[in-house]
């Protein structure tokens, strides 16, 4: 791909299975980048063979079976090469799918973000295989669909890259195709479910439930001026959302989040949101990873959208049956701990009570944060104690760091809530860490009683820093 004819000249490879206005999409966002493009005609996928058979056989004019999918190098490789592909695994972009639908063509898409120079941002990544000729190779990113307008429209398209995203690095979810996604909810209300005339928030949440979920809806009209902090921590979660605009009548997935740590803070405590320079979300009228600003004073250089996020009202987040504590309940269990007379920072930590901090609010597995703070990631053996420590599935953090270390993303310190907690408990905590001082509260009392604290005041006169928790979200 060296030149705008050979731009043309896939095109015309491609012809009858991508329209133009998707191919000057794909050409604004791959030209440059893109230096080898190998076609496979004739390919079967699973997505669109599903709408194929249940809905487009049934019309009255003909359409193909069977698609298009273009892979994506960023290395010019030799017609003699086309058999070993394998050995262009670091230079492999990833692929999208063309289905001859005849509106919009884009169909099943996974683009790795850190081989595109205008992404950047903290994104919510998986691994699929990929099988090419022989060669087996692996596309690294989030999944992306276009909607056919038919049988999908944006939500079913945002529903769909949840659920493919969740499939694949969850084996308890089963993977759902477009028309099946479309069956997940009997609501009627709005009409007929095939062709869609569109999806309220509440069928996304039913179709959330039936795929599996637990979900849990938020509306900055409810939530107020905490909504995007809420947004921010799911996100930092690892935890993709569907989000509605509902002044663009339009629905996207958010993926990920832009911070800029370098961003004057006022000279009071705050949380990491406040970082925030935008989201980065999937929005299936343009392709991957679109920078939602936050502000118009963000920079115009990148791959922006001209969606703000304050035009997001509502989000959906799809969450785990078991967690029970939302993110709502740890900005206020939180607040009150690191206030509190007794278990509080200017009680308890000399070393932190007379400085602002910064919070960092996130969900996570048990497994991976033990697997990350195992050792001596943590000073004075806390890694190997939090290894020890019986913990459910999942559990909320609350890192607590200062300002100037948190720009170097480390922290000094955490509070571990158990996910599992109701939240008027006011006992829902498994662990307060600060730089001097650490308590472990052993969940199974029924009482105030004193015996359930193991408190240890750490013997140092200076603060430890060590790295933040990052394993929810891949860096670009």
């Amino acid at each position: 791909m060296e030149d705008k004819d050979d731009w043309t000249a896939f095109y015309n490879a491609c012809e009858g299975y991508i329209t133009q206005s998707d191919f000057l999409k794909v050409f604004s966002y791959l030209y440059g980048t893109a230096k080898t493009i190998v076609i496979e005609k004739g390919y079967v996928d699973a997505d669109y063979r599903d709408t194929y058979f249940n809905f487009f056989s049934q019309k009255f004019a003909q359409y193909p079976s069977k698609t298009i999918r273009a892979n994506f190098f960023n290395k010019k490789i030799s017609a003699r090469m086309l058999f070993k592909l394998d050995r262009y695994q670091e230079e492999y972009i990833g692929f999208i799918v063309f289905r001859p639908n005849r509106v919009s063509t884009i169909g099943r898409t996974i683009i790795d973000p850190a081989k595109l120079p205008f992404v950047k941002g903290h994104i919510c990544t998986a691994e699929y295989p990929v099988h090419i000729l022989g060669a087996e190779l692996t596309a690294k990113g989030f999944p992306y669909i276009s909607q056919d307008s038919d049988v999908t429209v944006c939500a079913h398209a945002a529903c769909w890259m949840i659920f493919r995203y969740f499939s694949q690095r969850y084996s308890r979810y089963a993977e759902k195709w477009p028309y099946e996604i479309s069956q997940l909810t009997r609501d009627v209300s709005m009409g007929r479910l095939v062709p869609s005339k569109g999806l309220t928030a509440f069928q996304v949440t039913e179709m959330f439930s039936n795929f599996g979920f637990s979900p849990e809806i938020y509306s900055r009209r409810q939530y107020g001026e905490i909504f995007e902090q809420l947004l921010y921590m799911y996100v930092e979660s690892g935890l993709p959302v569907v989000a509605a605009i509902t002044g663009r009548n339009h629905a996207i997935t958010i993926i990920g989040h832009l911070s800029d740590f370098n961003t004057p803070l006022p000279q009071t405590s705050v949380s990491s949101d406040n970082f925030l320079v935008g989201f980065i979300g999937n929005d299936d009228n343009h392709l991957p990873y679109h920078a939602i600003r936050k502000s118009e004073n963000t920079p115009s250089s990148g791959y922006w959208s001209d969606i703000k996020v304050e035009e997001i009202d509502i989000f959906i987040v799809p969450l785990y049956s078991k967690i029970h504590l939302s993110a709502e309940h740890v900005i206020e269990l939180s607040n009150a701990i690191l206030k509190h007379d007794n278990f509080g920072i200017g009680t308890c930590s000399d070393l932190l009570k007379n400085k602002n901090i910064i919070t960092r609010s996130f969900l996570t597995s048990s497994k991976s944060f033990k697997r990350m703070r195992r050792g001596e990631s943590v000073p004075f053996g806390i890694g190997d104690v939090y290894c020890e420590m019986p913990m459910p599935k999942f559990v909320w953090i609350s890192e607590i760091s200062t300002p100037d270390l948190f720009k170097e993303f480390k922290t000094v310190g955490e509070i571990i809530f158990d996910a599992t907690a109701n939240p008027l408990d006011r006992m829902a905590f498994l662990s307060i860490h600060y730089p001097d001082f650490l308590l472990l509260n052993d969940r199974d009392f029924l009482t105030d009683d004193p015996r359930r604290f193991k408190v240890a005041n750490l013997d140092t006169d200076k603060i430890v820093p060590y790295p933040c928790y990052v394993n929810n979200l891949c860096e670009v």
